[in-house]
């Protein structure tokens, strides 16, 4: 009997050897051959490392994934503009990929309320700040000046959200889909042949 919603599972060695060599056809969101690909070269061990993929292997987000296993097996310095951004973006080696880094951040830097970060993270990743771009920057700029940031330091910080804002993903989504995704790898880790007739037939009545 297999309890594949025991959360002990998380940390199972035989699935995270699955990943690290790609072996992931079947499996929700992690299938590609160019997800597998980086899977090999990531050689994911923990299960952030995994959320963070599923994050950003999407257009857009593409264009970061080298970084991000750069600085995953030390060839890249991990670089924090300021000591209290280590607090977020440590799980994600110093890349800002979910919104709710940006929402936290925008509280902690620049007095943002939970409200205004929220409606701030949301125009930033569906391109929307075109008419609002102002009042927020000149929100975020006066908040962290308050702070005592310079000006030089908070424009640098939001010129990177905006870089960036187009391939931001929402956190909470992508750890049910990777935890989806992740209970799939181990059961075609330990029970490989029962997951693959499981797999081609559920194919062969979609075709």
């Amino acid at each position: 009997k297999v309890d594949i919603d025991d959360f002990s599972i998380i940390t199972d060695p035989k699935t995270y050897k699955l990943y690290c060599e790609g072996r992931t056809v079947g499996t929700f969101q992690f299938e590609s051959g160019g997800m597998q690909k980086y899977l090999r070269e990531l050689q994911p061990s923990t299960f952030e490392d995994l959320i963070a993929m599923n994050a950003l292997y999407r257009p857009g987000p593409m264009d970061y994934i080298p970084q991000f296993i750069a600085r995953k097996h030390g060839d890249e310095p991990i670089v924090y503009d300021i000591p209290i951004m280590e607090k977020y973006l440590k799980d994600t080696c110093g890349v800002i990929i979910y919104q709710e880094q940006v929402m936290l951040l925008s509280q902690e830097i620049a007095n943002f309320t939970p409200e205004e970060s929220d409606l701030l993270a949301r125009a930033i990743c569906h391109q929307r700040l075109t008419q609002s771009e102002t009042a927020w920057k000149e929100k975020f700029i006066r908040g962290g000046m308050e702070n005592g940031y310079t000006e030089e330091f908070l424009e640098k910080i939001w010129r990177d959200w905006m870089r960036c804002g187009n391939y931001l993903f929402n956190k909470s989504h992508a750890v049910c889909y990777t935890w989806l995704a992740y209970k799939m790898a181990y059961l075609k880790a330990h029970y490989p042949e029962e997951f693959m007739q499981a797999y081609f037939t559920i194919n062969d009545k979609a075709i």
